[in-house]
């Protein structure tokens, strides 16, 4: 139950400060998602099932803060999780330029199935927005997969700590 309820806790404080005090940035492009860089992390380091479930749970969460009403988020989190899931096993996560790499473009890639799918989803046809979106989305995934070394240390400390206190609390009913 720990194993879950500290990332989804994490994750639920992560999605307020990106809510709350990230949206009130002056500039507004520079808002780094780093919700999908915890998602990222947990696809390279949680059980499928139980990753699943929080990317899941965060993602449907990031539906009602920004309340959309489609479910983008709710399909698109637990894809990301399950498509990093894919890739953990073929390279190395821990060198920066792998982070900043691997999230641009999942950052890129997220934005792009979700421009894709507004766009397809929508009966009346947007103009100009890919232009703008574009430059807006490349400017955020660069700022997201920035913010990716100084996050993956914090989240594998933090896998560390639980793992070392379900290792002392066995330890103490065996």
């Amino acid at each position: 139950m720990k194993r879950f309820f500290y990332p989804f806790l994490a994750g639920l404080l992560l999605l307020t400060f990106q809510a709350t005090l990230l949206a009130s940035l002056p500039v507004h492009r520079i808002r780094p998602d780093v919700v999908l860089i915890l998602i990222l992390f947990l696809g390279f380091s949680y059980p499928t099932v139980l990753g699943g479930l929080i990317a899941f749970s965060l993602g449907f969460l990031l539906d009602l803060f920004s309340g959309n009403a489609l479910g983008l988020y709710t399909f698109t989190r637990p894809l990301i999780f399950f498509v990093a899931q894919l890739f953990r096993s073929h390279f190395y996560w821990k060198g920066f330029s792998f982070q900043f790499l691997f999230v641009f473009i999942f950052a890129i890639l997220e934005g792009g199935l979700i421009l894709l799918l507004v766009s397809g989803l929508n009966p009346v046809p947007f103009h100009n927005l890919y232009t703008s979106v574009l430059a807006d989305l490349l400017f955020q995934s660069i700022v997201t997969g920035l913010f990716t070394p100084i996050l993956f240390p914090l989240f594998e400390k933090g896998s560390i700590f639980l793992a070392t206190q379900q290792r002392v609390a066995i330890k103490r009913q065996g």
